[in-house]
């Protein structure tokens, strides 16, 4: 078997099916229909995913926490486990790209839009974050202060004031308007969210 082929198709029938639930909704997207945007056989499609649930718990794993805890996982981040201020600008910068990106957007509306039907793979979605990625964060945090560059304080503590007010700039400019934001407003706001967290907590080096 070609990996890279088997990946590629994969990847493919995850992009179309986000883009169909997105248009049309879960309920209203058929695997027919999913299997004709991608160009195979509805019996091919069952190769890679069992069924419409699995392609969506594919997606909340692809655009959800388990994306931001995995990243945190990566050599990039380890290299910055001595440095706070680092840390928490490229882990902002790295959640701005991913918010900014359509396909994310799609995705929340997904998970938004029909919150009954959906309430097992929300449930999913908070488990994650809460389970691993603020977690990770913690982690962390709890090293910056073992080394002396943050204050004392409750690691879990620290690590959701710092996710919680990016949380907050993404309702403000992403989540909530009729529009988002321009990329530049959303970076700004950002960026002073993360500062004013890192004058509250960080001991200069």
């Amino acid at each position: 078997m070609n990996l890279a082929l088997e990946a590629s198709s994969r990847d493919r029938i995850l992009d179309v099916a986000l883009v169909l639930f997105a248009r049309q909704g879960y309920a209203g997207t058929s695997m027919r229909q999913i299997a004709g945007e991608v160009g195979m056989r509805a019996s091919s499609l069952y190769s890679h995913f069992a069924g419409k649930e699995a392609i969506l718990s594919a997606l909340i794993d692809a655009y959800g926490p388990a994306r931001g805890a995995s990243r945190l996982a990566s050599p990039a981040y380890r290299a910055l486990a001595d440095d706070p201020a680092a840390f928490c600008r490229r882990y902002a910068a790295d959640w701005l790209d991913q918010w900014c990106d359509v396909n994310e957007r799609r995705f929340m509306g997904l998970l938004n839009a029909e919150p009954s039907r959906m309430a097992d793979h929300r449930a999913h979605f908070v488990e994650t974050l809460f389970d691993r990625e603020v977690v990770a964060v913690a982690d962390y945090f709890r090293r910056f202060i073992m080394a002396g560059r943050m204050r004392p304080g409750e690691p879990a503590d620290y690590a959701r004031l710092f996710m919680g007010g990016m949380t907050f700039v993404r309702m403000q400019h992403l989540m909530m308007p009729p529009e988002p934001s321009p990329r530049e407003v959303i970076a700004e706001a950002l960026a002073g969210t993360v500062e004013a967290f890192l004058k509250l907590v960080v001991v200069e080096a």
